[in-house]
């Protein structure tokens, strides 16, 4: 069994807990280091969790970290577990900025361990699929992307919401998941612009984002990220040879150029438990885990440049 320890313990932070322990087994949570261990300390006494407010203090008797706490603390949580030898698993984003992403994967290869950037919707049975037609060249050259995500959980955040500060989750960034797809299957992000807007929340943020992307090879790509409506994503790939879509998590379409529609159903997975065996496993070296450095620090360079674009107007930023 691969043990795990987690740095947050949030809602998301459980989540996590809970698709593995009593679930999985390969992989466990037997540690936590949170900044309020007596609010979770019901919650992880019933799954045989360690609880501390210090990260460096649940490194003992664990294989790697997760890393799922502030955006904001992402690259010191993970610099500590690198520097401590331990493989680490960070919950999107990897970085606020590209210089600290940077940083964290230069350290990790110098430590010879993993640093693994994680986002549970690369691991959905339709995106497999997907990934799985634009590299059997079933698309041909795939020249434009279209990404949409929207949730409503903006509608219950108040002004001093976290996750509504700019300065972590720029106008845009729910859509990443889409972004993250469209940098693996379509090569690195070279610029992009913001129009980002307030459209419901009584609040001085972003609730409406449109990012338009331009990528290495020339293709064109955009995202549109909405936090005041109901659950929804899409991501819609246009190649030379057909056009693919994922709907949700388990259905993709194919349409090539002079032929039928072909609709795949897929059943569905757990995906933050896949997601983390799939990190036990690359920790191990056993697999390769499938976002590379390169992507990730790209990323995370797209991210900043989506705050620079609001900041400037909307007008287009280099990555």
């Amino acid at each position: 069994m691969f043990k795990l320890g987690i740095v947050g313990l949030g809602a998301w932070g459980k989540r996590l807990v809970n698709a593995v322990n009593g679930q999985s087994d390969i992989v466990n949570f037997t540690a936590a280091a949170t900044r309020s261990p007596s609010k979770v300390a019901d919650f992880a006494a019933e799954r045989g969790i360690m609880v501390s407010d210090a990260a460096n203090a649940i490194y003992g008797g664990v294989d790697g970290i997760v890393v799922a706490g502030h955006a904001a603390l992402h690259t010191s949580d993970a610099l500590q577990a690198v520097e401590a030898g331990k493989p680490v698993l960070v919950i999107k984003p990897l970085a606020t900025t590209r210089a600290d992403a940077e940083a964290l994967c230069a350290k990790a290869s110098e430590k010879g361990v993993l640093a693994a950037m994680g986002y549970d919707r690369c691991f959905a049975p339709a995106m497999d699929a997907l990934r799985r037609r634009v590299n059997a060249g079933d698309l041909g050259r795939v020249f434009h992307a279209s990404g949409d995500f929207s949730v409503d959980r903006m509608l219950t955040f108040g002004a001093d919401a976290w996750k509504a500060d700019p300065e972590t989750n720029p106008p845009g960034s729910m859509a990443d998941h889409m972004m993250y797809m469209m940098i693996e299957l379509m090569g690195p992000v070279t610029s992009l612009s913001v129009d980002a807007t307030t459209q419901v929340v009584p609040h001085d943020f972003s609730d409406c984002a449109s990012v338009t992307l331009r990528f290495a090879g020339s293709q064109t790509g955009t995202l549109t990220a909405i936090g005041v409506s109901p659950g929804f994503n899409r991501l819609h790939m246009y190649g030379d040879k057909g056009w693919a879509e994922v709907r949700g998590t388990n259905r993709l379409e194919y349409q090539p150029v002079g032929g039928d529609l072909i609709v795949e159903d897929f059943d569905p997975v757990d995906m933050c438990r896949v997601q983390l065996e799939t990190f036990a496993a690359a920790a191990l070296g056993d697999v390769a885990w499938p976002v590379s450095p390169e992507d990730a620090i790209n990323g995370v360079g797209a991210l900043e440049a989506m705050l620079k674009s609001v900041r400037v107007g909307g007008n287009r930023v280099d990555i």
